[in-house]
């Protein structure tokens, strides 16, 4: 089976990681040959981008500002949009595995035109497909009866002109003209596909984002500390401080309120391991901060899973996080709150803490009381492990996306 895939990026963020790690599975256990489609690459085999030339991108980019502050996002791409259909015609998919199409380099009405190359399979990573433009729109429902809210072209990606009205009936007439079949890797994003009149029409199905659960496994824990600068016996936190205090998603603000409230019960000494290149501002009594700075290599992102007693997600918009995920392939208990699919990783009670949203006191709690028993700390790890294992190592979801691609191929192989 020949596999196209589509995505922003080749290996940056939560929706590329989860197409690799897709394509990966997919190789490993079904020998399909798979080739990339990618806005943005680092020169890896296997891989077509289709960025332009200098000048080309220069142009290309300053009509997508241009549009953009037009409300009339992602509408035109000159030179991307002929290189993706060269390179779909150019490979002969049997699938098209599309990802993220949002960010600058994909024109929907793509849609239609490679479905007449394969069948085209879109796994979603945030609800943009089911809005005007936002790619979460903070509990806001006007969406579900195929309307803009009134304050969504304000977030994430944002754009200028409220034309969110006019995207979602141009969206909407796009996927009906398309080969279209669209996974949602969280329960919660297949809920909001069944009840949007942008996708309920569509193929719809539910498949989680897989891991390589040989591969994210915990390391020894005295020498993950030792290579981090830890201290053997002290209690430690561990989250990702990347962008955590620019972006409107990772809850930087909650992350601070939640680590005062910690500091003020806390009588002993506690580590925070910060995965990223932001800082904690202010000073605490009892949390003494430790960074490792921009973290590229996944075996150091294992080695501070291992050295971690917890892992914080203080998520204010999310999917299926595949940080979560990981945290719990290296037997470390996670407490976050219950946005998007996170409660479909963290099970309360059982392996980490799902706090509602916005109840800081009670995400430092329990984390307190989590600190407090490390042998409960210790149980919620192996548990979690055991339910990474069954629902998303790479074997069981690879078996998934396989059974679908066979099941929506033109000729059947």
């Amino acid at each position: 089976m020949r596999i196209l895939f589509i995505n922003k990026y080749e290996n940056s963020g939560g929706a590329a990681i989860a197409a690799q790690r897709i394509a990966a599975g997919l190789s490993q256990y079904y020998h399909t040959e798979n080739h990339f489609v990618v806005g943005t690459h680092r020169a890896s085999a296997g891989v077509t981008v289709t960025r332009p030339g200098m000048v080309r991108n220069v142009i290309e980019r300053g009509l997508n500002v241009v549009t953009n502050k037009l409300g009339l996002q992602y509408l035109y791409f000159p030179f991307s949009s002929p290189a993706i259909m060269r390179a779909a015609r150019a490979f002969q998919p049997d699938i098209i595995s599309l990802h993220n199409i949002h960010g600058g380099y994909f024109d929907a009405t793509l849609l239609p035109r490679l479905s007449v190359v394969a069948p085209v399979v879109w796994t979603l990573h945030d609800m943009w497909a089911l809005t005007g433009n936002a790619a979460h729109t903070f509990g806001d429902t006007a969406w579900k009866s195929g309307r803009a809210g009134k304050s969504e072209h304000k977030h994430s990606p944002a754009m200028g002109l409220p034309t969110g009205n006019y995207l979602m009936r141009r969206k909407q007439r796009l996927y009906a003209a398309s080969d279209l079949h669209i996974v949602s890797p969280s329960e919660w994003l297949y809920d909001m596909t069944m009840e949007s009149p942008l996708t309920r029409e569509e193929p719809l199905y539910h498949i989680p984002n897989p891991i390589d659960t040989d591969y994210f496994q915990p390391q020894d824990r005295a020498a993950s500390r030792q290579a981090l600068g830890l201290p053997a016996d002290a209690p430690v936190i561990t989250f990702v401080s990347e962008r955590l205090f620019n972006s409107e998603f990772k809850g930087g603000a909650e992350l601070l309120h939640i680590l005062q409230r910690l500091d003020q019960q806390l009588t002993h000494k506690v580590y925070l391991l910060m995965i990223g290149r932001d800082r904690i501002p202010g000073t605490f009594k009892h949390l003494e901060c430790v960074y490792t700075g921009y973290v590229k290599d996944t075996q150091k992102m294992i080695q501070c899973y291992s050295a971690s007693d917890i892992f914080f997600y203080p998520t204010k918009a999310d999917n299926l996080p595949n940080v979560l995920i990981e945290a719990s392939s290296c037997e470390t208990a996670c407490i976050t709150f219950d946005v998007g699919g996170c409660r479909e990783i963290v099970k309360h009670g059982e392996t980490g803490y799902v706090i509602a949203p916005g109840n800081q006191e009670a995400f430092a709690t329990h984390t307190l009381s989590l600190l407090q028993d490390p042998a409960r700390c210790r149980q919620f790890g192996k548990a979690a492990r055991e339910y990474v294992e069954q629902r998303f190592s790479m074997p069981v979801v690879a078996k998934q996306y396989y059974e679908l691609f066979q099941s929506v191929v033109k000729e059947p192989l």
